[in-house]
């Protein structure tokens, strides 16, 4: 009984260690250089033949800044959100692992270890990309507002659009590729996402060297 009860507290101190989030800090995002704005619009376009590589540290941490980054003193994003309502998430799924950004901080938290870069674009060239992103709106991040639940699912699609073509632009400053899809694993993603109720899936990115 002794053995069972000293199990049992063992038990007890390891499960909040398991529980912790494992957190990632980004290097400070390079904002320098680039093509000019004219250059990088005639350049967009959408690509498929990726390299199937991955980003260094530095490179991961300009991207997401580009994606969705804090760029003023004041907290406020680098694109546009109705009401500053901040209700977009972003998951990087690399070859390593899933990971959520976090602009304020500029760091990831891991979701899980592993290549689920096939989950977040099942097309053949999405598993093959050095970063899938995943836009995911959050509507309990919402301001209590007089506003409809369509109204605030249009917002979530232009907050979506807004970050997708920073990463155009950022893509094209770097001499990679990018690629909206709409092609996820929507049943398996949830889950590994572990998104709420209040959370749904609005569309995914390719992003990375080409071949």
């Amino acid at each position: 009984m002794k053995k069972f009860l000293l199990c049992l507290m063992l038990l007890a101190l390891c499960v909040p260690a398991f529980c912790e989030e494992e957190i990632i800090t980004l290097p400070a995002p390079d904002k320098t250089g680039g093509l000019p704005v004219m250059e990088a619009l005639a350049l967009r376009k959408s690509s498929r033949n990726f390299r199937d590589t991955e980003l260094a540290a530095d490179e991961l941490s300009a991207l997401l800044w580009a994606a969705g980054g804090v760029n003023r003193p004041d907290g406020k994003l680098v694109y546009p959100t109705a009401m500053n309502a901040r209700d977009l998430i972003i998951f990087a799924f690399t070859k390593s692992a899933v990971y959520r950004y976090n602009p304020e901080p500029h760091t990831l938290t891991v979701i899980e270890r592993g290549d689920y870069r096939s989950c977040a674009a099942v097309q053949d060239f999405g598993a093959k990309a050095a970063v899938n992103l995943v836009y995911v709106q959050d509507t309990s991040r919402w301001p209590k507002i007089d506003a409809t639940p369509e109204q605030v699912r249009q917002a979530g699609f232009a907050h979506t659009g807004f970050s997708m073509q920073n990463v155009y632009l950022y893509a094209v400053s770097q001499g990679w590729g990018a690629r909206a899809v709409m092609s996820m694993n929507y049943e398996k993603l949830p889950e590994l996402l572990k998104l709420t109720k209040t959370q749904a899936l609005i569309l995914a990115q390719c992003v990375g060297p080409l071949d």
